[in-house]
């Protein structure tokens, strides 16, 4: 048996202080059970593999999951100060997350997953309920926080279970099937929540540790486990199973089929046992140990963990992509799903109407794609040296041709897979574009109505402000339009390329007045037409000083060339931060890809990353959890090409609220939520990569 398999079934699964190594035999690479062995058939493209640098420390990095656009892992390649007094030599296992890029590719940084699930004994292999709100995942045998020895003096693993509550996660609780006196580890929940697969030396097995599987009963209870039987199992070892997203194939590790050495990563398909098991072979496998693997909902991508030469610790974690899907894994069930687009006022069918369907996650963004979304950095109203930046999405037209047309009767049609979330936009001339997020269950099927409601009355006035006498554009720039039959008014400012655009509400003509600091004011007239954008360069001139005009100008000039100033404080209020937890969901890293954005436009800008939370918890929690936001954020912008010395992370904690909220006041939600928020303050500009 090989090392590796040693480590986790000894180093990992007993005492450290009680039960010494046990020698084990070798692994031969032969097995009695080839008749029960398929090797992979050529599919066509090879896969790509390679090393998940951004999860992979010194020691061993292995066991990925999903959540949500995160990746869960087991790891002890961070010192923790954790370790167990009479094992100085290794670090226990814990639990950590990256985020996870459009393309599922792991991200800097790597975080404690939970303070609760993490603790002095060791955390191993996790799975999680479909949502993420429960999560499965072994642990030491304990009593109290101390590890709990069987009858033989050994300390085995046992599975538990945790749900999701407001801060981490809470009411930890053991499995029913678990015994102090062998071992249960390694779940997979399927993607429904009614089968959990697990690994188990519990007697009357094949021999050394087996596949187990427990259904969910119609009262919630776990039935007794059931052994997957002498085609998957042998009288070797049988560890970390996988079972995918349709539910129908397992994938697992093994040391008792025939491999290439070590554990070998082998897939079955459930409803055809008779076929035997199938070698997933290289690159999957090497003549080390290779083990743990996760794929996507596609069968496209994944991960897997492998001792294989050229890595970086002693067991890494590998990214895999396949063009073709893993083969003998069966592809996602989906049911037919019409969408109808409809006038929201009349209920009549927009006939042609373009409807775009996108991977969206729980909270409403958009997975797998970079340009769904522009940033927009604008002045603050009332605060001279104040930006707000926000994330918003780009026109439907945009984001390139759409997937489905409406036929005659407002109608489209397209296969949604279970489980998946999706945002579903439909668009049509004058109309405003219109979202639903939509999760497909399996019981789902028929109609979905998406109804558009006409555009407000829009007279578009569109243009660029700018100066001959500097070359450039202003940014920040107020305008002022009077209608001259009504009298009405409505302002607008340019944005940082000096551009503005905006809707009137009445035809006809304005009187358009144009001012910024340093700047004769101007006036111009325009007229606004109904289905029409009017488009206006307006060139200002500098203001005359007498006293120092050449000072005057000179200043004029910097702010030009720097429309973001020293001292300047940009605030992203819109951050979806999760409660209690200091990891990069989407909505964060959404953001800071943001600030990338900006800094890039900036290349000599320095700034201070300033985090706040809100009053409820503790206030030493929120200072510590806000520092290591920003510690997090800070990584995050240096993995993406912003030098570390451009960044300095502040946290800030409870300590200012932007409203009311403070310590031991009773608010809502929502006003609680105003105090959470990202803050980059300017500490300095330097030159600006000019727009043309």
């Amino acid at each position: 048996m090989s090392k590796l398999v040693r480590f986790v079934f000894y180093a990992f699964i007993v005492a450290f202080a009680i039960a010494p190594l046990t020698a084990l035999a070798q692994q031969s690479g032969k097995s009695k059970s080839k008749d029960r062995f398929r090797e992979k058939s050529a599919t066509g493209r090879e896969p790509i593999v390679r090393q998940a640098s951004a999860i992979c420390g010194p020691g061993n990095d292995y066991a990925a999951a999903y959540l949500d656009q995160q990746l869960v892992f087991v790891s002890n390649s961070a010192r923790t100060g954790r370790e167990t007094p009479n094992y100085k030599n290794r670090l226990n296992f814990d639990l950590y997350v990256v985020p996870l890029d459009a393309n599922e590719e792991p991200m800097p940084p790597r975080t404690p997953f939970s303070e609760e699930l993490n603790s002095t004994l060791n955390e191993g292999p996790v799975t999680f309920a479909r949502k993420g709100k429960v999560v499965f995942f072994t642990r030491n045998n304990n009593r109290g926080g101390v590890q709990k020895a069987g009858a033989d003096g050994r300390v085995r693993m046992k599975i538990y279970q945790a749900r999701r509550g407001k801060y981490d996660w809470e009411d930890i609780r053991e499995l029913p099937f678990n015994d102090d006196n062998y071992s249960c580890m390694h779940p997979s929940l399927s993607v429904d929540g009614q089968q959990l697969y697990f690994a188990s030396d519990m007697p009357g097995g094949q021999g050394g540790f087996d596949l187990y599987v427990c259904r969910r009963q119609p009262d919630g209870s776990w039935s007794a486990p059931e052994n997957l039987g002498p085609q998957i199992n042998t009288e070797k070892n049988e560890l970390f199973p996988f079972i995918t997203y349709g539910s129908k194939t397992l994938l697992f590790a093994s040391d008792g089929h025939k491999g290439l050495g070590g554990l070998d990563l082998f897939s079955v398909n459930l409803d055809k046992l008779e076929e035997g098991v199938l070698n997933l072979n290289e690159p999957f496998n090497s003549k080390e140990d290779d083990f743990a693997m996760l794929l996507n909902e596609d069968g496209t991508r994944g991960f897997f963990s492998s001792k294989r030469e050229g890595g970086f610790g002693e067991a890494d974690i590998y990214t895999f992509w396949t063009e073709n899907g893993l083969e003998n894994v069966e592809k996602p069930q989906a049911n037919r799903v019409v969408i109808s687009v409809i006038d929201g006022r009349t209920g009549q069918p927009i006939p042609k109407a373009e409807v775009r369907i996108l991977q969206s996650t729980d909270d409403g963004f958009v997975s797998r794609r970079n340009d769904f979304y522009y940033t927009e950095l604008a002045p603050t109203p009332n605060a001279p040296n104040s930006l707000s930046l926000r994330i918003v999405r780009k026109d439907a037209e945009a984001l390139g041709p759409p997937d489905l047309i409406a036929n005659t009767e407002g109608k489209a049609a397209a296969d949604f897979t279970w489980y998946r979330s999706y945002l579903i936009l439909a668009s049509f001339d004058g109309y405003q574009t219109t979202e639903r997020l939509y999760t497909m269950e399996p019981d789902k099927s028929g109609e979905v109505v998406v109804a558009l409601f006409e555009e407000a009355v829009c007279h578009r006035m569109t243009g660029i402000v700018s100066t001959d006498k500097f070359n450039t554009r202003i940014p920040n720039a107020v305008l002022l339009f009077t209608h001259k039959a009504s009298n009405r008014q409505v302002i607008a400012h340019t944005d940082l390329n000096g551009e503005y655009n905006i809707c009137l509400p009445l035809d006809g003509e304005y009187l358009l007045q144009v001012k910024r600091e340093g700047f004769k004011p101007q006036f111009v007239t325009t007229t606004a037409i109904r289905g029409k954008s009017v488009d206006n360069t307006i060139r200002l001139e500098p203001a005359e000083v007498a006293a120092s005009p050449s000072a005057d100008a000179a200043k004029t000039e910097a702010m030009l060339a720097r429309p973001v100033q020293d001292g300047y404080i940009i605030t992203m209020d819109k951050i979806r931060f999760e409660p209690g937890r200091a990891s990069l969901n989407r909505s964060f890293v959404q953001h800071l890809d943001a600030i990338v954005d900006l800094m890039q436009r900036y290349p000599e800008m320095e700034i201070d990353l300033i985090v706040h939370t809100d009053s409820r918890g503790d206030a030493k929690g929120n200072l510590t959890i806000s520092e290591e936001r920003a510690n997090n954020a800070k990584t995050y912008l240096v993995y993406r090409g912003i030098a570390a010395e451009r960044i300095q992370p502040i946290g800030k904690g409870d300590t200012q609220p932007r409203n009311h909220c403070t310590r031991g006041v009773t608010c809502s939600d929502a006003e609680h939520e105003m105090n959470n928020r990202l803050e980059v303050k300017v500490r300095k500009v330097g030159n600006i990569v000019k727009v043309p």
